[in-house]
């Protein structure tokens, strides 16, 4: 077997040697996740590292949407894509989710990509539950998918949130262990959110970021950490979560553009435009959500192509079709920001 077979072999280990290690079932409800941003890196994954997923893990969508709302993870399943693109992407391997080792099996013992991703997703559901009940940020919940729930424990005594250097310490202390010359990847959380994100900032549009060149795909590497967050009336950092314009106070912010902190306040401060030259990366605005006697803008979205926005709802954190007669009935202007 050469090094890089071996090497391979080892890290998808992990997870099937990880599983056996006994650790609390801790039935909750989903609770809100403290992030942090993160920088995205070149992947070493099995996908394609060009924007979009390669179709050979888009036709699984269907499947995964299905598998997903059954667990009660349907706002996931970009990142469940973003993981099997990671895992096995256009190899044709179909343990798509490389979850073989999860049920104590040996390595792709599943060759039924149903099954796969039941128990892939379902296995990052314990994890999901486990980090969630620690204060561990999804940034350490997607690494452990990697590392295993040893990690989230890891991470919780060393400030909740991960980082390569905080994962890279903890391979050496792993390998060392067990006597391995390296354990896992520590740039694993890291590489499937990247992936994520170039495909989120893919989009369908036919158009050009309205934002300079790399901010908008920065702009929703931030934003997506918040997915399935709650709307919290008055959030606007991480600690609270998020209202709407909250939310997108924030995420820009985070990339160098300011904005006042209301919808009206930021409906003011941006460059109106048509609806037919909006790009992604504008924001959308919306009047007479609630009942507002003082503005007429009561609510902000970041666009982001084919009629869709994300945005901090009364559903949550998220996407919404524009197309919702909801939305239709109360769509009030895009504006661009002063970048």
């Amino acid at each position: 077997m050469s090094s890089a077979v071996a090497t391979a072999a080892r890290m998808r280990k992990i997870k099937w040697l990880w599983f056996l290690l006994p650790f609390p079932v801790i039935f909750l409800f989903l609770l809100p996740i403290f992030m942090v941003p993160f920088i995205g890196s070149s992947s070493s994954g099995g996908g394609d590292d060009t924007g979009a997923f390669p179709e050979q893990v888009l036709k699984w969508k269907p499947l995964v949407e299905q598998i997903a709302a059954e667990q009660g993870l349907s706002q996931y399943v970009p990142l469940f894509l973003a993981i099997i693109d990671q895992e096995t992407g256009t190899s044709g391997d179909l343990d798509l989710m490389q979850s073989s080792e999860s049920l104590g099996l040996p390595p792709d013992s599943l060759q039924d990509p149903e099954k796969s991703v039941e128990a892939g997703i379902a296995l990052f559901k314990r994890l999901l539950t486990r980090g969630q009940a620690l204060g561990d940020d999804l940034v350490s919940i997607i690494q452990a998918y990697n590392f295993g729930p040893a990690y989230l424990d890891f991470v919780a005594a060393h400030g909740h949130k991960n980082t390569v250097a905080l994962a890279e310490e903890f391979s050496a202390e792993e390998a060392a262990k067990m006597g391995w010359s390296s354990y896992g990847n520590p740039e694993y959380a890291e590489q499937v959110l990247a992936k994520l994100a170039a495909e989120e900032g893919s989009g369908d549009t036919g158009a050009e970021s309205a934002l300079p060149k790399g901010k908008y795909d920065q702009l929703m590497q931030v934003a997506l950490q918040f997915q399935g967050w709650p709307y919290v009336y008055g959030g606007s950092n991480p600690a609270t979560s998020f209202d709407c314009s909250g939310l997108t106070q924030y995420v820009y912010g985070q990339i160098g553009i300011s904005l006042p902190r209301t919808a009206q306040e930021q409906w003011d401060a941006t460059t109106h435009i048509p609806p037919d030259q909006a790009r992604p990366g504008d924001l959308v605005f919306f009047s007479g959500t609630y009942n507002d006697p003082g503005n007429i803008v009561t609510h902000v979205g970041i666009y982001v192509g084919n009629n869709t926005m994300y945005a901090a709802n009364s559903s949550g954190i998220g996407y919404a079709s524009l197309d919702d007669p909801f939305w239709q009935e109360h769509l009030y202007g895009f504006g661009r920001v002063r970048s």
